[in-house]
């Protein structure tokens, strides 16, 4: 009987020590980033623009792979239940946070399935109007929906997306009623607006930005704390009087729970030297983002406030859980 736990004994060293050194070695293999979007879009964007810089702080291949679906609840997903070792990482965003809090059962806890490690890249939303508005202003368009109740459109991405809770955040905040309709994809909402289908949506600044310099839709505020450079004749909503509507578009890395504090650590400090990159911050400026840095402290707090504020519009709003 000695003798068996003794053996028991020196097995159970043998893994901590060999668990030990296989963090003390980290990283020693492929790094891969799952983007939960189809390619091209900004999520995807992104992830490939990270990829080669995370590699050259980590002197390990970083590759991407593309695992879209259900806005990002997919790819989402399959990183929090993917095992806990800093191999497996998340190009996150509020969708992460929105499309499991939309789940009557998550396949992850929004709050606690995965661990932030970096926020590196942000765009606020903005609300347009397309050629069927009448209304020249927010206040204008306030008093348009609130005359007539649901005969507004008010178009999104899809049900559950950022787009749409801006839109629902929006309506909370000024007491409207609009009628909200959702298309397949971003693409499909734009050319909604464009034929007069919806009178206005939200849409990120920098894909938004084109169609407004065009002259083919009409920006009447940036749901932002502060008027962008682009468009700095471009009041804020809470400059028109809608207060504690700003929406921000982010995107991060994620790992799932229960990963090491030395890996999240290690993991911290290289998107720290990736974000310090000038070529790098350019890159993602070029995108039409705003190139910026939440180290792992900093990324959680904001992370947990994420979700306290869309979960909190999801139940105001009555949305149904899928």
């Amino acid at each position: 009987m000695a003798a068996c736990k003794a053996r028991v004994v020196v097995a159970a060293l043998m893994l901590a020590l060999s668990v030990t050194g296989a963090l003390a070695q980290y990283p020693n293999r492929v790094i891969k980033i799952i983007s939960p979007a189809p390619p091209g879009g900004s999520t995807d964007v992104l992830s490939r623009l990270a990829a080669p810089y995370l590699q050259a702080a980590l002197k390990q291949p970083v590759v991407v792979e593309d695992r879209g679906g259900a806005g990002g609840y997919i790819g989402s997903g399959s990183v929090a239940q993917s095992a806990p070792d800093g191999y497996t990482l998340l190009l996150s965003g509020a969708f992460t946070i929105i499309t499991a809090s939309l789940q009557k059962h998550p396949s992850y806890n929004p709050r606690t399935g995965l661990v932030p490690i970096a926020v590196f890249a942000s765009v606020p939303n903005i609300l347009v109007a397309g050629p069927s508005l009448k209304a020249r202003t927010v206040p204008e368009l306030i008093a348009e929906a609130k005359a007539n109740p649901g005969k507004l459109n008010i178009g999104s991405n899809g049900v559950g997306t950022t787009l749409h809770l801006s839109d629902e955040l929006f309506m909370l905040r000024t007491g409207t009623v609009m009628t909200h309709v959702p298309y397949r994809g971003w693409a499909d909402c734009v050319l909604g607006l464009l034929k007069g289908e919806v009178d206005v949506m939200f849409d990120n600044l920098s894909s938004a930005l084109p169609n407004i310099k065009a002259g083919k839709t009409r920006a009447l505020a940036v749901a932002a704390t502060a008027r962008n450079k682009a468009l700095p004749d471009t009041p804020t909503l809470a400059e028109v009087g809608v207060k504690n509507a700003e929406v921000t578009s982010w995107f991060g890395i994620a790992v799932p729970a229960g990963t090491p504090q030395t890996v999240i650590d290690t993991l911290g400090a290289a998107f720290k030297t990736v974000s310090e990159q000038p070529e790098f911050r350019r890159h993602v400026e070029e995108q039409g983002l705003d190139a910026i840095y939440y180290g792992p402290h900093e990324a959680a707090g904001f992370w947990n406030n994420e979700v306290g504020k869309w979960q909190g519009v999801i139940k105001a709003a009555r949305i149904p859980l899928q």
